[in-house]
Order: C-alpha cells, then sequence, then structure tokens
C-alpha cells in the first residue's frame, strides 16, 4: 500500500500556492468555504466561551484559524507543509488579527501537553492519514476533558466521488492530462491544468467511521453531510462555473434521505469525560 501520509504532504508542499489561490481566493463559493461556515457554526455552538483555546489540524493557508482568531479564541494551527504556514503566518499578517500562531506539526504526533486545548478542529486531514486510529488517540490525548473535536472526513457514499476510481486510472493514459489540462484551462478559464494526485484519499463509511469515534472515547453529536453536486466527479469540476451558484444551495438536501450522497462529513464529538 501506498504511504497516503508521505504522498500528500508531498503534494500540499509542492502545490501550496496553487491551493490556495485555485480552490479558497478565486472560488468564493467553493465547497471549502461551505464548510468552513458550518465549521464555524460548531464552534459557536459548542464552544465553552469566546475565548477557548483552540487547535486547527491540518490549517493549510490557514483562513478558518484567523476566522477563528477573529470570533476571540486563541488559536493554533499545525500543518506539514512549511509552504502552507508561510502562507498562514502572511494572510494572519495581512488581516491584522492577533491571537493565532502557525507551526509545522503532525497531527499524529502534535508534541503538545496533554489536556491543552478546547476545541480541536481537523477539516480535510485524516483521509490522508493511513488508518484512523493514531490521529484519533492523538487528539483524545491533547484535549481537554469534555473537549469537542470537529472532523471532517469523505464520504465513501458521496455522489461526486462516484467516478473517482474511473478518473484516477484515466489519467494515467499517456497524452490524457495534456488534453484534459487544455479543458479545464479553457472550460473553467483557469490558469491552471488538470490536477493529477497520484495517490488516492482515503473514504470513509459513515456508520463505521462513527463507530470508530466511540471506540476512541469520542461521542458525536452535531453531524451535516455537505457538498452536494448534480453531477459526478470529474463533470461536477468541468461544470463547475456554471453550476456552482446552484449546488451552494443544495445542502438543503443534509435534511432528506439524500443526505447519504453528499460528498463530505462533518461532525462534532465531544471526548468522554472518564
Amino acid at each position: 500500500m501506498n504511504n497516503i501520509k508521505d504522498l500528500a504532504e508531498g503534494y500540499f508542499e509542492e502545490n501550496a500556492s496553487r491551493y490556495t489561490e485555485e480552490y479558497y481566493l478565486q472560488q468564493k463559493t467553493h465547497p471549502k468555504w461551505v464548510r468552513q461556515k458550518y465549521i464555524l457554526k460548531l464552534v459557536e455552538e459548542f464552544s465553552h466561551s469566546n475565548k477557548d483555546k483552540i487547535l486547527d489540524v491540518g490549517c493549510g493557508p490557514g483562513f478558518l484559524s484567523i476566522d477563528l482568531a477573529k470570533s476571540g479564541h486563541t488559536v493554533v494551527g499545525v500543518d506539514t507543509s512549511e509552504k502552507m504556514i508561510s502562507i498562514s503566518k502572511k494572510q494572519a499578517f495581512n488581516s491584522g488579527v492577533t491571537g493565532c500562531d502557525f507551526y509545522i506539526g503532525d497531527a499524529e504526533k502534535t508534541n503538545f501537553k496533554d489536556a491543552s486545548f478546547d476545541c480541536v478542529v481537523a477539516s480535510g486531514v485524516i483521509e490522508y492519514m493511513n488508518k484512523d486510529d493514531i490521529m484519533l488517540k492523538e487528539m483524545n490525548r491533547i484535549l481537554k476533558p469534555n473537549g469537542h473535536l470537529i472532523l471532517n472526513v469523505s464520504n465513501v457514499m458521496g455522489y461526486s466521488n462516484a467516478l473517482n476510481f474511473f478518473t484516477d486510472n484515466l489519467k494515467k493514459i499517456p497524452g490524457i492530462m495534456n488534453v484534459a489540462s487544455k479543458l479545464r484551462k479553457n472550460i473553467m478559464q483557469s490558469k491552471y491544468g488538470a490536477d493529477q494526485l497520484h495517490f488516492s484519499p482515503r473514504k470513509h463509511f459513515i456508520p463505521k467511521f462513527r463507530k470508530t469515534l466511540l471506540r476512541h472515547g469520542f461521542i458525536p453529536k452535531a453531524a451535516n453531510y455537505l457538498s452536494f453536486t448534480f453531477l459526478p466527479a470529474p463533470f461536477s469540476t468541468i461544470t463547475y462555473r456554471f453550476l456552482h451558484k446552484v449546488e451552494s444551495k443544495l445542502d438543503f438536501l443534509n435534511k432528506t434521505p439524500f443526505r447519504v450522497f453528499g460528498a463530505t462529513y462533518v461532525v462534532c464529538a465531544q471526548k468522554i469525560d472518564e
């Protein structure tokens, strides 16, 4: 089995600037922003006060950390990518935000003291670990009793993930990436071509993952399925420019039986006070 964690670390270090520009700065209705908005809502709902100490694991370009700090929380953002941390610090400085610090760090070995944080957020991190157990054990260790863990995982039943296996193999055909890049640049009017991870992030079967949380000492308190699209990937990516405004309103499906087809699942779980 490929070491997903190592491959992901290399990818995000190499593509930090592209990732920030393409998924955050250029697309204000991108699912990542929708996810961030819901996470902020969860923090507001379950935080002990507006001055909690929060760890943002896999902070990426730092936008979530900055918004949490703006709400009055003391925030630490960690990421394995040195370039991502550099971008985070720059974003925080440009925003004039205090109360958040950024460090290079590992989700499976943070080096923080036991019971250091009131809340830990890991949005889009655990699917890049080789398994769940090491990270969840570490999150439990650094959380205070009754603290909250907010996680986002990729849903194996997600509709927009349906063709990932097919497209991953299609990209291996010689010359196909050149064609895909030209189509992407023309249709989406992007300066970036088609992206290729060279690895497949793990996806979770949500009922099983909820049991995994319980096994590691976390009780799920609230959750939403997010990121619904009309078409499965890669067609959802190609049509994003034309359909994103409508698709951004599809999260009402979380309240219907169709919720299980959301691409991502965000859960807030409380650490069991033993």
